[in-house]
């Protein structure tokens, strides 16, 4: 099979709407559409980066749990997915960006003999976020 791209990101929400405001407020997400889907769930979708992320509320029967804690872009057990990455000019410029709206900074910079640079923050609905910076791209 032949991949064509990477379609979305679909992240279900405890609040989708104060999740939505999160990535439109700190990463300039824009919002593509609303639908509802065949179960009668809102779906928000935003570009982010060249890419689509969907927030929805959780499924009927599912509730939102408490994320266990956080270290260098992971969760500690429980969850498939460690992170996504988020392309930046600047890694710290970012980070202190983030801080001072009072996003939570999971680690500081590192720096990669490769010349890569990254850092992990807190999004909501237990989301961790990479922060990536190349030298050279990849």
């Amino acid at each position: 099979m032949q991949v064509e791209s990477l379609d979305h990101i679909h992240i279900y929400a405890a609040d989708p709407e104060a999740s939505a405001r999160f990535y439109t407020d700190h990463f300039e997400a824009k919002l593509v559409l609303r639908n509802t889907n065949a179960n009668g769930d809102t779906r928000i979708f935003l570009a982010l980066g060249g890419q689509v992320l969907v927030l929805g509320s959780f499924p009927a029967g599912l509730v939102p749990a408490l994320p266990p804690e956080a270290g260098d872009g992971a969760y500690g057990h429980g969850f498939g997915v460690a992170h996504f990455g988020l392309r930046v000019a600047s890694v710290r410029a970012a980070l202190q960006e983030l801080s001072a709206s009072a996003v939570r900074i999971l680690s500081e910079p590192v720096r990669e003999q490769s010349g890569l640079t990254y850092a992990y923050v807190a999004a909501p609905d237990g989301v961790v976020i990479e922060l990536t910076q190349y030298e050279s791209g990849p």
